[in-house]
């Protein structure tokens, strides 16, 4: 019987009361004329479903009366019903949207294979948190480092695309044979660059953007061996397409459009080039390496390098951190600032609601109290005061995503141009996710002011207020599901003394 009294909690208190007893000597009856292990067994089982659903039903069935209640209750004062909303719209709203920048820069993962293994290699001088490798240090560290699968460097380029109508400069980069592979990302039609493009004096290829390939090139299939005229450097050059790239790629910034090879000279690796930083460096770590073991690796290999160049590489170290975490401390202070305010506009917004809700629930003390002179338990006063609170955050939260969802537009210029994504933010699933839980999180915790105080102990005071007081309450069904009866009652003052 013990688990079977356990069970009945799942029943609302009111049906449980009422009905509790007579549902304890029924099972009582039926377990004692089962026999046999199997007719035990099925007992259980029965009874064990019976419950489930017949608890689901009682709570739904309450949960559709005090919904159809609480819309009378609000309609009846529609000034407090809009002015809570409002309330919890602009703080839901303003926090959805600022979650929505900030976990698109800070938060998502970069739309890379194993985004968490690929990592910005920096050189570290005094005075400078980071900067550019130069070409001899990177051919360096990548030979003798043993942390990285792979690794591959990039720079900035334009070309101006000539030839084929107007003159057009592009922006673009100019990457080693080494550097996509590395990020783990292969053309959609096409190949990806070999080490004899990456050669010097090898014929000149290119692969084109997907955005590029179609405002361009019309998405022309066959564009793959096309021959492309372009001035690089104040001279012409010819480029073979020999790729395109997908949709989603944008490395190393979103304006990006397409990507041709550096070849280095043995002029650019002489020493005299281990003070010229112009080169950004991407590796892909070891399965079971870490950032920190990695730049430990590379810190090595800097001060034997320092030693063997003692003026061109003086104080030079290495720093090694996740790739996803390159974006500039104004930018990241910034968002963060974003979030903080748009928090604290929500618990103000909150704030306000749960005095609102506690006036609301003084006013209304008339009502409450015929309604637990004519028999209404506290839980189910208290279960209705939070459908009503959980009703009006719903609907403001609604509100707000909606908020949301018009102003993330207006906040993507936060978003860092240097960003490898070219998508701008959007409520998606996550950050709806996170508004439903704030929306109620909003209903329950600022909702519990004037629920604890009715539900502290019977407040009868109230009958002795006012005139008259009607209850709109649902008929239809017993006490156990209904909050309370369509009733009215009324207070007569007494007569002055003549």
């Amino acid at each position: 019987m013990h688990i079977y009294d356990a069970l009945l909690w799942l029943y609302p208190t009111s049906f449980r009361n009422e009905y509790g007893t007579e549902m304890r000597a029924v099972f009582k009856q039926r377990r004692r004329e089962a026999a046999g292990f199997l007719a035990i067994a099925a007992l259980w089982a029965s009874t064990l479903g019976e419950v489930l659903s017949n608890a689901a039903f009682v709570h739904l069935d309450i949960l559709r009366q005090d919904l159809g209640y609480s819309g009378r209750v609000l309609r009846r004062s529609p000034g407090f019903a809009i002015t809570a909303i409002l309330m919890v719209a602009l703080g839901i709203g303003a926090t959805t949207a600022a979650f929505s920048v900030t976990d698109f820069v800070l938060i998502r993962p970069l739309p890379f294979p194993e985004p968490s293994r690929l990592v910005k290699v920096l050189e570290r001088t005094p005075g400078y948190p980071g900067m550019e490798l130069s070409a001899p240090n990177y051919r360096d560290w990548k030979a003798a480092t043993r942390s990285f699968d792979s690794m591959g460097m990039y720079h900035f380029d334009e070309i101006t695309l000539i030839g084929a109508g107007e003159p057009r400069r592009l922006d673009g980069t100019s990457v080693s044979a080494d550097l996509l592979p590395t990020l783990g990302v292969a053309p959609i039609i096409g190949r990806t660059f070999t080490a004899e493009d990456d050669r010097p004096g090898a014929p000149g290829t290119i692969i084109l953007s997907h955005r590029l390939w179609q405002t361009e090139f019309g998405g022309d299939p066959g564009i793959i061996g096309r021959q492309l005229t372009a001035k690089a450097d104040f001279d012409d050059a010819t480029f073979t397409v020999i790729g395109v790239m997908p949709r989603e790629f944008h490395f190393p910034k979103s304006n990006s459009l397409f990507w041709i090879t550096t070849r280095f000279s043995e002029r650019e690796y002489q020493a005299s080039e281990r003070a010229n930083n112009w080169l950004e460096a991407v590796g892909r770590l070891k399965p079971g390496i870490t950032a920190r073991q990695a730049e430990a690796d590379l810190q090595v290999i800097a001060a034997r390098l320092e030693r063997e160049y003692p003026r061109e590489n003086k104080d030079t170290g290495a720093l090694v951190i996740p790739l996803g975490q390159e974006v500039s401390q104004r930018s990241r202070l910034l968002l963060l600032a974003l979030s903080g305010a748009a928090g604290c506009v929500l618990l103000i917004a909150c704030a306000n609601l749960a005095n609102l809700l506690l006036a609301r629930a003084l006013s209304r003390r008339r009502e409450l109290a015929v309604r637990t002179a004519i028999g209404a338990g506290r839980e189910r006063l208290v279960r209705q005061l939070m459908t009503e609170n959980l009703l009006l955050a719903g609907v403001g939260g609604s509100l707000g995503i909606g908020l949301a969802i018009a102003s993330v537009p207006l906040l993507a210029r936060l978003v860092p141009a240097t960003l490898p994504i070219a998508e701008t933010p959007s409520v998606d699933l996550r950050v709806l996710l996170v508004a439903v839980g704030l929306t109620a999180l909003t209903g329950i915790a600022f909702g519990l002011a004037p629920v604890v105080r009715i539900g502290r102990r019977p407040d009868l005071d109230g009958l002795r207020e006012g005139e008259e007081v009607q209850l709109f309450a649902p008929t239809d069904g017993g006490s156990q599901v209904n909050g309370a009866a369509t009733a009215s009652a009324s207070t007569t003052k007494p007569a002055a003394a003549k």
